[in-house]
């Protein structure tokens, strides 16, 4: 948990550059393109700026990271930036750029990403302009379309709020700050200090615990967000973040009545136990289910985008007629609507049907058939009208990237419809057909559908724990997937070569039969059989201690020829491999028993002459030593390491013998 003390520890962490004036840096250039006009926030770990991009004269948003993060994280925040802007998905802000700037000689990371111009989700509660639930569904659902793309792409958010919900103009949600916010966000929760309210009011009860965190912890503050967003309050909020953190522990999350169809799903991504709680593309799913219990929604109360610079909210349209399609997270052949009629349908694509509406009141019917008579006198100029609009052949754009194939109809004024589709062949963004065709001519202010590829579809996980090396990789590349890094690991169970275990490293929760994206790859922990045992000293033990010994490391004793030794007799002698050697488990350890030292006894020199006394020392199990004196005679006395020694005494064979004769 987070105390104040260290909550205000950890903004007094915060760097010169968070803490300067916020006009210095107005009129500075980034990489060489983006001239920053405000500030638009500011946190413990990077400051955001709004600025121009002056090559396309397009707003952007501009993140300066502090002299702290940079120093900390540059690697990684530059390698996920790296991978946050390949990503090409109609609710995810694009990343346009990043790198390290150098400003006011200080070296910084910085990225840049479009900033859509109908403001954020934040920016609309911050001027009391709350969602209906059928309002809020349609947010939801858009933000679980970014979330499922990124996840299964193995990028998390884990600072998702309402000021990353962001909006176009076409008031469709653009989910903002994917991947580099996970790095500062992981940081955060790995030193409670770091902790503020603001990312505290949106945190998963695991997080709030300390515990290991998840793709799942971005469903639950979604769920936080989604409430707020329709009652204006957030969820277990307190007066602090200890208090905050607290209170979402084991709590069952608060849905009411009021929320109607969206109760129920709200209550599944909100689950305290994330292994209970729904995924981004489960939740997607619910709230696709939940629509036609829900009333049609009017459009998203965005904020003027006249504030941020842009075209103002009064002539921003959006033709909720038009179908939304959610074919990405659903497994059947359904797609969300936002219908004409007073409930949301789901529109079976299939069927080519919708699910029965309610009928209309009485009165409600007289009013419809007065607006029909009306439409009797004023449609024929409408339909001649129509009759006159222009109509152009649809050029060919398959293959082509979602954005260059909209600039290159937008003279048409056709109305664009994005359906995302798997695709083998196809990168992500890429045109895979339109509808109309290619050729065909459509009208002017007629609805063109792109059908655009989200890359290759999903594969499952293949469970590899038990499998051989060659098999394992047979499986990973019948899906698609590869083989990473493969550690060998030493097991008292697995024989040599079989897999122990595998791994995900972008995603290390997952299981066998969970979907990854083709090309991912899967690390392996391969047996290398026991582990191999260090040969103990046995030298002076019994043979039964020898033998318990080995036997708890699993060696066996294999006894050879007992022998004279130094070692008391009945203890090990000598042993063969030696102690310390490494041995394979059930190597037997060969062992010699001792019968104790080998005595014989001094012999009888005294009156031997020269020639036949070395032979005699020889013979008796001595060697000869010093001799000194006159060899003429006979030797006078016998000494061992300068001590006499005498006739008969019991020496260990191989003794060393000095001689000593008379005279020089």
């Amino acid at each position: 948990m987070v105390t104040h003390s260290q909550q205000n520890a950890s903004f007094g962490a915060m760097s010169v550059f968070e803490n300067h004036d916020p006009e210095s840096l107005i009129g500075t250039v980034v990489d060489g393109r983006f001239e920053i006009e405000s500030e638009q926030s500011r946190s413990t770990s990077s400051t955001s700026y709004r600025a121009i991009d002056r090559q396309s004269d397009t707003a952007v948003n501009v993140r300066l990271f502090s002299v702290e993060a940079t120093t900390q994280h540059g690697p990684d925040l530059l390698a996920e930036a790296a991978l946050v802007s390949e990503i090409s998905h109609p609710h995810v802000v694009r990343l346009m750029s990043f790198g390290r700037v150098t400003i006011n000689d200080v070296e910084r990371i910085f990225t840049v990403q479009e900033r859509p111009t109908g403001g954020s989700l934040q920016d609309m509660i911050d001027r009391n302009r709350l969602l209906t639930p059928s309002q809020a569904l349609v947010v939801g659902l858009e933000v679980c379309r970014a979330l499922d793309y990124a996840h299964k792409r193995g990028m998390l958010h884990h600072d998702l709020r309402p000021a990353s919900i962001m909006f176009g103009e076409d008031r469709k949600v653009r989910v903002a700050d994917f991947g580099v916010s996970s790095v500062i966000a992981e940081q955060a929760w790995g030193d409670d200090a770091m902790v503020s309210q603001e990312r505290a009011r949106y945190c998963a009860p695991e997080q709030a615990q300390g515990e290991p965190f998840d793709e799942k912890a971005d469903v639950y503050a979604l769920a936080l967000i989604l409430v707020e967003a329709v009652t204006g309050t957030v969820p277990f909020l307190a007066d602090s973040v200890v208090g905050t953190l607290s209170a979402r522990v084991d709590k069952l999350f608060p849905v009411s009545a009021d929320l109607g169809g969206l109760a129920a799903v709200l209550d599944k991504a909100g689950r305290a136990d994330p292994l209970e709680r729904a995924s981004a593309a489960e939740m997607g799913r619910a709230l696709v289910q939940a629509g036609p219990t829900l009333p049609r929604p009017t459009e998203i109360p965005i904020v003027s985008a006249a504030i941020f610079g842009a075209q103002p909210e009064d002539v921003q349209g959006d033709d909720l007629t038009q179908p939304r399609e959610f074919k990405e997270l659903s497994d059947d052949s359904q797609s969300f609507v936002v219908a004409t009629s007073e409930k949301m349908t789901i529109r079976d694509d299939a069927a080519g049907t919708d699910v029965a509406v309610e009928d209309k009141p009485l009165i409600g019917r007289w009013i419809v058939a007065a607006v029909a008579v009306f439409a009797l006198i004023v449609g024929g100029y409408f339909l001649f009208s129509a009759l006159q609009k222009e109509s152009n052949p649809i050029p060919q754009l398959v293959g082509l990237d979602q954005g260059e194939a909209t600039n290159l109809v937008t003279e048409f004024k056709w109305d664009i419809v994005i359906v995302e589709e798997a695709n083998e062949e196809l990168p992500v963004g890429a045109v895979i057909r339109t509808d109309p065709e290619t050729g065909k001519k459509l009208e002017t202010g007629k609805v063109l559908t792109f059908v655009v590829s989200t890359g290759p579809p999903p594969v499952p996980l293949p469970d590899l724990n038990g499998l051989d090396a060659a098999t394992a990789l047979a499986a990973l590349t019948e899906n698609g997937l590869v083989v990473g890094v493969e550690t060998p690991e030493y097991n008292e169970d697995v024989l040599a070569g079989i897999i122990i275990r595998w791994t995900v490293a972008s995603q290390p929760t997952l299981v066998a039969g969970q979907e990854v994206i083709k090309g991912t790859a899967v690390d392996t922990f391969v047996s290398q059989g026991p582990a191999p045992r260090v040969v103990p000293d046995l030298t002076g033990m019994s043979i039964e201690s020898a033998t318990t010994a080995l036997t708890d490391i699993q060696l066996t004793i294999n006894r050879g020829d007992d022998q004279f030794s130094i070692v008391a007799a009945g203890g090990v002698a000598t042993q063969s491999p030696a102690a310390g050697d490494s041995l394979a488990r059930g190597t037997a350890v060969t062992v010699a028993v001792s019968k104790g030292p080998d005595l014989v006894a001094v012999p009888q020199l005294l009156n031997l002459k020269f020639d036949k006394v070395g032979p005699a020392i020889v013979n008796s199990g001595f060697v000869v030593g010093a001799i000194s004196g006159d060899t003429k005679g006979f030797p006078i006395a016998i000494y061992v390491a300068g001590q006499p020694v005498a006739v008969g005494q019991l020496l260990p064979r191989g003794t060393t013998l000095d001689l000593i004769y008379y005279g020089s």
